[in-house]
């Protein structure tokens, strides 16, 4: 999968976020955290203007590496060894 650097830099934002929502260090720290939800929001702390982050986030929902869970909110694409390229 090929991705933009804002992409690239927004999906390395958002696994940092999930790892500091549930105290984690690493990835395998979310593989057994059933919640790694996502949000738009998550981008605006780590520095994205509010439509961009809206935008960015779009275009990582269309990439698949966020999927939206049955009307209930966006979480990371399970796939961890893809994650890992993005997780430093």
């Amino acid at each position: 999968m090929t991705l933009t650097s804002n992409q690239t830099a927004a999906i390395t934002a958002l696994i940092k976020s999930c790892l500091n929502n549930m105290g984690g260090k690493d990835l395998a720290d979310l593989q057994n955290d059933p919640f790694t939800w996502v949000d738009a929001y998550d981008l605006v702390s780590a520095g994205w203007g509010q439509k961009e982050a809206e935008g960015t986030f779009g275009s990582l929902v269309a990439t698949g590496l966020i999927c939206e869970n049955g009307g209930e909110g966006f979480t990371l694409l399970e796939d961890w060894d893809e994650l890992a390229k993005y997780h430093a």
